[in-house]
C-alpha cells in the first residue's frame, strides 16, 4: 500500500472518529435537551476534537501524503499548516457558539 493511500485512508479514519465523537458528545446531548431532559451533560473537549478531526481529516483525504503542513527538519508548521490551524480554531469557536446558542434557545442556562 502506498504512502499516499495510507495518508488518505488515515484522513477517512479521522473523519469517521470525528463523526462518532460529534454524534455521541454534541448531537446526543442536544437531542436530550430537545427532548426536555432536566439536566444534560456534554463535553467541551468534543467542541475541539470534532472540528480538528473534520479539518485535518479532510486535509489528509484531499492532500494525501503530499500535504505539506509541517517542516519536519525545523519541527515547525508551514504556512499551509498555520492556515489549517486557523481554520480549525475558527471552526471550534463556531461549533462552541452554535452549541451554546442551541442550548440557550431551549432554555438551558450555561
Amino acid at each position: 500500500m502506498s504512502q499516499d493511500l495510507k495518508a488518505r485512508l488515515g484522513g477517512v479514519l479521522v473523519l469517521i472518529i470525528g463523526a462518532v465523537i460529534g454524534w455521541f458528545f454534541i448531537l446526543g446531548p442536544l437531542h436530550q435537551a430537545q427532548a426536555g431532559a432536566p439536566t444534560v451533560r456534554y463535553s467541551l473537549k468534543a467542541m475541539v476534537l470534532v472540528p480538528a478531526c473534520l479539518v485535518f481529516g479532510l486535509a489528509f483525504l484531499v492532500g494525501g501524503d503530499k500535504l505539506a503542513y509541517r517542516d519536519a527538519e525545523r519541527k515547525r508548521l508551514t504556512p499551509l499548516g498555520w492556515v489549517l490551524v486557523a481554520i480549525f480554531a475558527a471552526a471550534a469557536a463556531l461549533c462552541y457558539w452554535w452549541f451554546k446558542q442551541q442550548f440557550a434557545a431551549l432554555g438551558y442556562a450555561s
